[in-house]
């Protein structure tokens, strides 16, 4: 079904039925929460530091801790600390 929604924009709602490529998942980014996203989809390392992770948040703010390392770890335990650590210093690298 993966290939049909390719070119489709999907849902939250979708989220929660379906699963998704990283392809089709980058291509509607824009459009989803990325806590459904982060709860009903297999990610990649790489995927959750472009579009998931924020170092953004100030500590002490009642969204602190939804989308750090911490809480993306545990939400895809597939995910190692190695995996992580390696794709967020590339993504630094890149864009600086």
């Amino acid at each position: 079904m993966d290939s049909y929604f390719s070119n489709e924009k999907i849902s939250d709602y979708d989220l929660c039925n379906e699963k998704y490529s990283i392809e089709v998942l980058t291509k509607n980014i824009h459009y989803l929460n990325k806590k459904v996203v982060l709860s009903t989809q297999k990610l990649t390392a790489e995927f959750c530091v472009k579009y998931i992770l924020d170092m953004n948040i100030e500590s002490g703010s009642e969204a602190c801790g939804v989308y750090t390392k911490e809480h993306i770890l545990r939400r895809q335990p597939h995910i190692t600390n190695e995996e992580f650590d390696k794709c967020y210093m590339e993504y630094v690298n890149y864009n600086e």
